[in-house]
């Protein structure tokens, strides 16, 4: 399959699984992040609301990826009155913004990195770099495949065409040489 080219399939499931309510009771199981973690390394958002599914990269003191299981998505909600409000994927959204697979590349004392592949885009890894900044705070950074070269991901876009239609996906990022922002549409 061409690395520009989504399943009909695969799209059907994210515009359906996006649509999903909110879980009851979901202030109680909002995501919480320790002092080292990065809630946000990028983003998927849609076109027929404000919120969006973060991915954020659990750390440990060394900002290296505490586990092989280091990534977790999770909703940001933007719709509602502020503050923001958070929630963990329900079960049916796993599909759409859940993982094909993911593990540690690398730890040192001053960052790693973590590789994770996106069940609707397994053809395109991102490996996220995390260090140690000179503050002692860590920073995350999601490298991928854009354009057909190794770009920053910033985000991803849906633009949906319909309750189970998805017209494109449109992913952004920042070309590594020069910092200009980079962006590609995947179109079936």
């Amino acid at each position: 399959m061409s690395s520009n080219v989504l399943p009909r399939a695969a799209l059907a499931l994210i515009v359906a699984a996006s649509a999903a309510a909110v879980p009851s009771g979901a202030a109680a199981d909002e995501p919480t992040f320790g002092p080292y973690d990065v809630p946000t390394a990028f983003f998927i958002s849609k076109s027929d609301d404000r919120n969006r599914v973060d991915y954020a990269i659990r750390l440990n003191e060394n900002c290296a990826p505490a586990m092989d299981n280091a990534v977790l998505p999770y909703w940001r909600e933007f719709e509602k009155a502020p503050p923001v409000r958070t929630h963990p994927l329900g079960y049916f959204e796993w599909v759409p913004y859940g993982f094909k697979d993911q593990r540690m590349l690398k730890r040192t004392k001053t960052g790693g990195q973590h590789f994770m592949r996106l069940k609707q885009f397994p053809e395109r890894p991102i490996v996220i770099f995390t260090k140690k900044e000179a503050d002692g705070k860590c920073s995350a950074e999601s490298h991928a495949l854009i354009k057909g070269k190794e770009a920053i991901l910033v985000s991803m876009y849906v633009k949906l065409c319909g309750a189970l239609c998805v017209d494109y996906v449109d992913v952004h990022g920042k070309d590594l040489e020069t910092g200009q922002p980079i962006e590609e549409r995947l179109r079936k």
